[in-house]
Order: C-alpha cells, then sequence, then structure tokens
C-alpha cells in the first residue's frame, strides 16, 4: 500500500527561470554607472556596516547642539532658515534615524 501511494505521487519541478526576470546582482555600479574600482560587492557592504558607528555617533552630536542651540540661541536657527519647530523636532530623533532637517 505504500509502495503504490509513492509511486503516484509525481515528483516536485521547480519552475523554470522565466527570460523577462533578470538575475539579482549586487550593486556595484555608481549612479553614473561607472564600476567601482577594486571593490567587491561584499566589501562594499562590509564597509556600511562598519561605518555606521560613525555615522551614528555624528548624527548625535549633531543633535545634541542643536538642543543646546535651542536653549541658548533659537534666534540663531532662525537666521540660518532652520524654524523652532522643525530644530525640535529633529533634535527628538533617535540617533539611528536619517536627518531630515532641511534649511529653507
Amino acid at each position: 500500500m505504500q509502495s503504490q501511494a509513492l509511486q503516484t505521487m509525481t515528483p516536485f519541478k521547480a519552475p523554470a527561470a522565466s527570460p523577462e526576470r533578470a538575475a539579482v546582482i549586487p550593486a556595484t555600479r555608481f549612479a553614473s554607472g561607472h564600476e567601482a574600482p577594486g571593490i567587491r560587492a561584499d566589501a562594499i557592504g562590509i564597509r556600511a556596516i562598519l561605518s555606521l558607528p560613525v555615522t551614528w555617533w555624528q548624527r548625535s552630536r549633531f543633535r545634541a547642539e542643536l538642543r543646546a542651540d535651542l536653549r541658548e540661541k533659537p534666534e540663531l536657527l532662525h537666521d540660518i532658515g532652520i524654524g523652532v519647530y522643525d530644530a525640535q523636532a529633529e533634535a527628538s530623533r533617535y540617533f539611528w534615524e536619517a536627518l531630515v532637517l532641511k534649511r529653507r
């Protein structure tokens, strides 16, 4: 009875790759279309991961200075085109969140 059930089952077949679907290739090109000279795709990812703490530290320092400017001299922010509300919103963001503060 078991052998009969196994014989009637059809084996699984993977779907054939369609010609419209392109293969996934890691990005090793710049926005201009030029190749990154001597840099492998996995090295780009490693560099990005290793530079993350530096980026986070810079964002943290920027937001700390922004909070200090809000306390001490908010008129300076207005002079350079940054609203107080925008500065407060940026200063309250976490260090891992990207900067969204733009000059007017």
